[in-house]
């Protein structure tokens, strides 16, 4: 389905909504086929979205953060209304979900991210160091072409983990509108990331990080948490960037501590 602002997305179950947005030049696949297999029975309402110029959501007039986050707000908006939702986002998706927080007032009940984006100016962010494990041989052969990328982005070498990266990363890279993006990388900052930076969430806001995040670092996201009152974070040593390739089963169970948080804090308001 699509908005009247041409974001594809997907609903699916029913309840309090959580909005998913995914990372920089994926889709949203990358996210419904991560959470699906352990949400799709839960009394949540799950609501996947394609970002403008990415999947099958029609690029922005203007290749800018400040652009793609007003397009979302407004698709957004169309979708759920005045419903209190959810948000989670991952690397660029998170820097969005901060954004939208903010543009959504008191409607956002729980942000959950993962490797996200707090400084969108690349020569600007603290930088972790790569280490990798090589847990096992990899065999490639289908997608060779984005090994290197696998390789860069995550800490676990592994057959299982270079099969999760073609499932739920490739396909995005596949459908990207490069041309949209190579605009946006360039026009990334959106007007209020000082303030953003400042954030204190008082609603339940979980961070989970990689210690070994060449693409986001994690001081800066460290900080975010240590600042809110409704902080929590996982540090995870052995994880890159990609937190849900280098330990699916630590974001899982994370999530849904997340959300029985999110439930007793409902019941509060």
């Amino acid at each position: 389905m699509k908005t009247s602002q041409l974001v594809d997305y997907e609903v699916l179950g029913a309840g309090t909504p959580i909005v998913f947005l995914h990372g920089m030049a994926l889709n949203k696949e990358s996210n419904r086929l991560f959470f699906e297999p352990f949400l799709r029975t839960s009394d949540y309402q799950r609501i996947y979205l394609d970002i403008p110029g990415m999947g099958a959501s029609a690029p922005t007039s203007q290749a800018t953060g400040q652009q793609v986050a007003e397009t979302l707000f407004r698709a957004i908006r169309e979708i759920i209304g005045e419903q209190s939702f959810v948000f989670y986002g991952h690397s660029f998706g998170g820097y969005m979900a901060q954004v939208l927080t903010e543009m959504f007032a008191g409607q956002v009940i729980g942000l959950f991210l993962t490797g996200s984006v707090v400084t969108a100016d690349k020569s600007k962010r603290l930088l972790a160091k790569t280490t990798q494990v090589i847990v096992d041989k990899v065999e490639v052969t289908d997608d060779a072409h984005y090994y290197d990328d696998f390789s860069t982005m995550s800490s676990q070498i592994s057959q299982a983990n270079w099969e999760a990266y073609r499932r739920l990363i490739v396909p995005g890279l596949k459908t990207v509108n490069h041309a949209f993006l190579q605009e946006l990388h360039q026009h990334y900052t959106v007007a209020n990331e000082d303030q953003l930076r400042q954030k204190n969430y008082r609603i339940p806001f979980t961070m989970m990080i990689g210690k070994n995040d060449q693409v986001v670092g994690y001081q800066e996201q460290c900080q975010l948490v240590e600042q809110s009152e409704g902080g929590e974070l996982f540090l995870l040593s052995r994880t890159g960037h990609n937190v849900m390739i280098d330990q699916p089963v630590l974001t899982k169970q994370a999530f849904q501590h997340f959300l029985t948080i999110v439930a007793t804090f409902s019941k509060g308001l």
